[in-house]
């Protein structure tokens, strides 16, 4: 654990499309962990919204350090 959110996107604080909204109260009980792994999530497109589209989860990548992964754009693998 760590006492501070350590992405450098932090998390939306809107309402989502389940109607649950993200207070600064809720993120006070938030509770932070370290990157140690990484997904490989396979999708058809990113969203207005900035997120994937009909997202599937397709693994675990042992050889991606956590640190060093970043958004791909289009036409990159």
């Amino acid at each position: 654990m760590t006492p501070t959110c350590p992405f450098a996107n932090l998390p939306e604080t809107g309402r989502s499309r389940w109607g649950e909204e993200l207070t600064s109260e809720k993120m006070k009980k938030a509770v932070w962990l370290r990157p140690e792994v990484v997904a490989q999530i396979e999708f058809l497109d990113w969203t207005d919204g900035d997120r994937p589209r009909h997202s599937k989860f397709v693994g675990l990548r042992e050889d991606k350090d956590p640190r060093s992964v970043v958004k791909e754009h289009s036409g990159e693998a």
